[in-house]
């Protein structure tokens, strides 16, 4: 959470400052709109605000309306890009936000909500409040506040809790723009949080494979019986923490153990892919330290380190089998990754052995060259000095 604020401490403030300003006063309305993209585009105030002074605000509720007659037509939006999208209104009254907003309810969001009134930029722009590393802390703004989310009967949560995942920490700290956001899973202008059933089309847009792998499964049909969100079983939905090995398993901590023990039909299956895991996860460790001695003492163990390379991606995919539900193929690929470990772990004992034999040569190199020096000293004594010999 800290961690979060820090990188976006800046762009926080200036947004923060854009909003404020636009909301004070006119000239600081005219200040902040000097770097729109509507002024670049060379509209003025009265493309949006009627010239008579009573009519200047603008009500919530017609904020939409308004930004739609732009940005609802295409012969007028490609103008200025032949590829933009012209249905953010139509999307927005599909929204949460939208359908209670045209109940007149106004404390849900707008359009300026989001994008800002008169300092609005390109969402490309990273100054932009919906920019993929801001829309989350823009979301915050309204969805991390207990009052207004209380009035609907939502936790505050989720900014909290997605800014402890993966995903937060993928985007924020690696710089990985395709890493999931608020927008991503739960759309921009038509959002609205997925139902039971969409859950997993939505998670499936990234992760393919493993959504494959389960739809296939039998466990697929099982969910659908008990009404069960397939991937927030296990994943949970805002808190996506990185699997580990250890999620399989029928005691606690264990993500199996939740609807799994040793009674239940399953368990064998699940106590076997847990044992895979392990023994191909210590097989890998047990390699690479026998490698990394080898390395330590100089010498050269290149082949096996490309066959722990392919343990691990025989590993990792081993690790996206688990979603099938089944022995096979995950022991398939866990043979194929033990294949690989025990060849690292070869290749390094064998650089260690060829250590020994040419450490073993030098000391036998070394003992005769010391040997034939002692003889030489002892050959030169019984010589006696060269004036002896005269």
């Amino acid at each position: 959470m800290m961690a979060l604020r820090a990188v976006h401490a800046a762009a926080v403030l200036a947004i923060a400052a854009s909003w404020a300003s636009a909301q004070t006063t006119e000239e600081a309305a005219s200040r902040a709109y000097r770097d729109d993209v509507h002024a670049a585009a060379g509209l003025r105030c009265a493309a949006c605000h009627q010239e008579s002074r009573s009519t200047y605000a603008i009500a919530r509720t017609a904020v939409a309306p308004l930004c739609a007659k732009c940005h609802s037509d295409a012969a007028y939006m490609k103008a200025f890009d032949p590829q933009v999208r012209v249905d953010p209104y139509a999307q927005y009254l599909t929204s949460t936000h939208g359908r209670q907003m045209a109940k007149g309810e106004t404390r849900v969001a707008t359009c300026s909500d989001c994008h800002g009134a008169h300092g609005v930029r390109k969402v490309a722009d990273s100054r932009s409040p919906v920019a993929p590393v801001s829309v989350a802390l823009t979301c915050e703004r309204c969805h991390a506040d207990p009052a207004r989310m209380g009035a609907f009967g939502k936790e505050a949560t989720p900014f909290k809790d997605w800014s402890e995942s993966v995903h937060a920490a993928a985007l924020l700290e690696r710089g990985d723009l395709s890493a999931p956001t608020c927008s991503t899973c739960h759309g921009s202008h038509g959002a609205a949080p997925p139902g039971v059933t969409e859950v997993a089309n939505v998670c499936a847009h990234c992760h393919v494979r493993e959504a494959e792998l389960f739809r296939a499964s039998p466990k697929k049909a099982i969910f659908e019986q008990i009404g069960q969100a397939e991937c927030l079983a296990c994943h949970g939905s805002h808190r996506i923490e990185q699997p580990a090995d250890a999620w399989a398993g029928l005691t606690e901590p264990a993500v199996c153990a939740a609807c799994h023990d040793s009674t239940t039909r399953g368990a064998d299956t699940i106590v076997r892919i847990r044992n895979g895991l392990d023994r191909l996860a210590a097989a890998i460790a047990g390699g690479e330290a026998v490698l990394a001695r080898a390395e330590r003492a100089g010498m050269l163990v290149d082949d096996g380190r490309a066959a722990s390379r392919e343990a691990r991606e025989h590993q990792i995919h081993a690790r996206v089998l688990v979603h099938a539900f089944a022995l096979q193929p995950f022991q398939d690929m866990t043979d194929q990754g033990m294949r690989a470990a025990r060849q690292s772990q070869a290749a390094g004992e064998r650089a260690l052995h060829d250590l020994q034999v040419r450490r073993r040569g030098l000391l036998a190199a070394t003992i005769l060259i010391v040997g034939f020096l002692v003889t030489l000293w002892f050959k030169i004594r019984r010589l006696g000095p060269r004036g002896d010999q005269l």
